[in-house]
């Protein structure tokens, strides 16, 4: 009874807390040529619902990591919750070669207020609350070591790709396509001689670790196929972050909390 006691408490106020940065190291003539000696930061599911210490402590980590890229995957808000800490904690994000962002279901639980991640309040202006370039369902260019690299983003719920202005069809051999989706499931969407990397979230790595028929039987069909880490198929990578906040509950065992960084080394 003793050890159930201390595995719920740790559970509950310690593992949620324990942040931790997660260093993946991508090794691919591919993928290397414009990032090589880049960093990317990938952040998702804050679930936020305060401005605090926590999140201080997650943009300090980031500020030493000193990102080149900052990929975000959505659910910053808690369900239909105030969206005021997340344009906060998005403000304060900063990478030298931008912040680039897709929303999440959470976000858009609050209809009425999810516009204001991307535009002023009343107006279809841009927001200046941040500098944050939210994708939705559309693609940006940037230019590294003379090199372009499209980011294309996936807005939440968005299943046919054949709709999204051919996306499929963006990845190419001449410019390096990486795509930024909520959901692990759109992965399965593009061809396995797409030569992608994705960044996804949204699993949280189930929270707890747990077999994988378990998740099969409480029907998480997301965490069946996608659970956490890193998937290959053919030409296409995809990662799969566990996220730093929680849903439903704040519990988390054995599957704590984290920053993935990217490093593309030759």
């Amino acid at each position: 009874m003793g050890f159930l006691v201390v595995l719920f408490v740790y559970g509950c106020f310690i593992e949620p807390n324990g942040i931790k940065i997660r260093e993946i190291r991508i090794q691919s003539d591919f993928f290397n040529n414009p990032l090589e000696d880049k960093i990317i930061v990938h952040l998702s599911d804050l679930h936020l619902s305060g401005f605090g210490k926590n999140e201080i402590k997650i943009l300090s980590m980031i500020d030493q990591i000193d990102p080149d890229l900052i990929f975000l995957t959505g659910d910053y808000i808690k369900w239909k919750g105030d969206n005021k800490p997340a344009l906060t904690f998005l403000s304060r994000l900063k990478a030298k070669h931008g912040v680039f962002a897709v929303m999440g279901d959470y976000d858009y639980s609050d209809s009425k207020n999810s516009c204001l991640f991307c535009h002023k309040k009343g107006s279809k202006n841009p927001t200046k609350q941040h500098s944050v370039i939210m994708l939705r369902n559309s693609l940006h260019e940037i230019n590294i070591k003379g090199k372009k690299i499209k980011i294309a983003g996936i807005d939440e719920g968005y299943e046919d790709l054949d709709d999204f202005k051919g996306i499929d069809t963006l990845a190419d051999k001449n410019s390096l396509l990486l795509v930024l989706s909520h959901s692990p499931l759109a992965f399965g969407q593009f061809s396995p001689r797409n030569k992608i990397f994705m960044f996804a979230g949204d699993t949280h790595g189930g929270q707890v670790k747990l077999p994988r028929w378990l998740f099969k039987l409480l029907g998480y069909e997301k965490n069946v196929k996608y659970n956490y880490g890193l998937y290959s198929q053919g030409e296409k990578t995809m990662y799969v972050t566990r996220g730093t906040g929680t849903s439903h509950l704040q519990f988390r065992l054995f599957c704590p909390p984290e920053i993935a960084v990217f490093r593309f080394s030759p």
